[in-house]
């Protein structure tokens, strides 16, 4: 059996446990490709013009997807206690069922941690009876798919190579025989290149809008030309949960999490020369979680540049406005650093850079 795999929205956080669910069940799994200009256009006419980016994007994936028995769509309804995934997320598969080919089957699985991992279990042996698996054989693949995500989660830091680790996955994945023994454990080493350059930029967004090259204008890659780059998907979650005081109530968007504690962390950090925040056009939760970072941002004086995406592909704004940042943030680190990024003169001593 081959089921296919959209690479757009979850594939970037999840794809891992998911490959390696399946792989333990004998299942070959495959991707759809990377993005380009003809999944977005189709993705596009198979959504509503309200529909973020990525939800766009993954439509198009969908439908590039050929040849396989079944595509699959989980429904992420929450990965750990007491958040929830986008709103968004929830509404998968049934928000994207008409951009699927009419003779392809979907699968789903409903995965819920807020109700701890025996709900989960039990979703996904229902997932299980329609593939034909025992409850035995479930959990054993969902202890290995657990295994891949955490050897993949380990492996990010420094000059991690998103696509690299995605591309020793797959090809694992393609296998139709266990050409390897159970005990299997993908090998994600470190590849970090320890980038000696003079700027240290942080570039902050959701891990479907920072990998996604084509949607994206390949910035991750403009901005490492120039730069040190940190992400937040670098960031371990003991960090995030301890920068996320100062709010009046608790953040219960898994992503919405990660973005602020993880970019307050950064926020904080004296070595950090400037901030990118990257979103897409009609993304809610970025909406309010953009201003409460740009707040923080702004007590302590970090040059902060806000990119939207949407689907228009000209490139010529963003090189400009990329270029012109980098520019105003170098001459800052050289000569003005004592001079607040917002025009209002303070001591030296408040803006250390």
């Amino acid at each position: 059996m081959k089921i296919g795999f959209p690479r757009a929205l979850f594939y970037y956080d999840y794809f891992p446990f998911w490959a390696g669910f399946f792989y333990h069940l004998g299942i070959e799994v495959e991707t759809s490709p990377p993005t380009q200009r003809q999944i977005m256009e189709d993705g596009l006419k198979k959504t509503s013009d309200e529909t973020c980016l990525p939800l766009k994007l993954l439509a198009g994936h969908i439908q590039a997807l050929k040849d396989v028995d079944a595509i699959f769509l989980p429904r992420m309804v929450s990965m750990e206690e007491n958040t929830y995934n986008c709103p968004k997320f929830l509404g998968i598969p049934e928000s994207l069922l008409s951009a699927v080919p009419p003779e392809i089957p979907v699968l789903s699985a409903v995965i819920n941690w807020r109700k701890g991992q025996r709900q989960v279990l039990k979703d996904l042996q229902i997932l299980g009876m329609q593939l034909g698996k025992s409850g035995a054989e479930i959990h054993k693949a969902f202890l290995e798919g657990q295994e891949w995500q955490q050897h993949y989660q380990d492996s990010r830091g420094g000059e991690w190579d998103f696509e690299e680790k995605m591309r020793e996955i797959e090809y694992v994945t393609r296998q139709t025989t266990k050409t390897r023994s159970q005990n299997f454990s993908v090998q994600l080493s470190e590849n970090h290149q320890n980038c000696q350059k003079g700027l240290k930029i942080t570039l902050i967004g959701h891990s479907y809008l920072v990998q996604e090259c084509y949607a994206n204008l390949n910035l991750l890659q403009r901005l490492r030309e120039h730069a040190e780059v940190n992400l937040i998907q670098h960031v371990e979650r003991e960090d995030v949960e301890a920068h996320l005081s100062g709010l009046r109530k608790k953040l219960f968007w898994s992503h919405a999490k990660q973005i602020y504690g993880a970019g307050n962390k950064f926020v904080e950090d004296p070595t950090v020369d400037g901030i990118i925040y990257l979103t897409c056009f009609g993304c809610g939760t970025d909406s309010m979680v953009q201003e409460l970072l740009a707040q923080n941002v702004r007590k302590h004086h970090k040059p902060y540049m806000v990119i939207t995406l949407d689907e228009h592909t000209g490139e010529a704004g963003l090189v400009t406005r990329l270029e012109a940042f980098l520019d105003m943030v170098e001459r800052r680190k050289v000569r003005e650093g004592y001079v607040s990024a917002y025009g209002e003169c303070v001591d030296s001593h408040s803006n250390t850079l």
